[in-house]
């Protein structure tokens, strides 16, 4: 199966951080992630950057989007694209599992800066990893009635903070 991205949308990048990780082989080509002990908390690079809790930016099990992991031990980074799904997040163990399928190509501007350094996941670096990032791109899809967007959003930022924009934007955009 070849799994590529085009750039359809805008959107920002969403950074979760954790400890080691472990990956396992489905017969499918897909793999499992799992990153243990997580940071609780998510950064959203937008305009401005902002920290929320970390439930607040996961999406549901359902969706399905681009990441960039960056799996990093003393000995350098091993830094991947891919497209993950299936997402669970225990806060009672601060595991967080994906579904993970490597990226064939990636045409869009999210994760561009990640594209540059992108190679095939690493099984050294990932047994040797101590830290682990993924960088999730939440695109919004640029619709149609992007007006119906922008008043929809201009309502929902009326009443609530910035850092609730996100809300707004995943409403919005449905």
């Amino acid at each position: 199966m070849v799994v590529g991205s085009a750039d359809a949308t805008f959107g920002y990048k969403i950074l979760l951080e954790g400890g080691e990780s472990i990956i396992t082989e489905n017969e499918d080509g897909s793999m499992i992630l799992t990153i243990q002990n997580v940071v609780p908390y998510g950064v959203i690079f937008d305009d401005p950057e902002y920290i929320t809790l970390l439930e607040t930016v996961l999406p549901d099990t359902n969706s399905t989007m681009n990441a960039g992991v960056v799996l990093s031990n003393p000995d350098g980074d091993n830094t991947s694209l891919v497209q993950v799904s299936q997402l669970d997040y225990s806060a009672e163990t601060k595991n967080l599992t994906f579904v993970i399928h490597p990226l064939e190509f990636y045409e869009g501007s999210i994760l561009a800066d990640l594209k540059e350094r992108s190679e095939s996941l690493n099984p050294d670096i990932v047994r040797n990893a101590h830290v682990t990032r993924i960088y999730l791109e939440k695109g919004l899809p640029v619709s149609e009635n992007f007006g119906d967007i922008n008043r929809c959003m201009d309502d929902c930022e009326r009443y609530h903070e910035k850092p609730t924009r996100f809300f707004c934007e995943m409403n919005c955009a449905k």
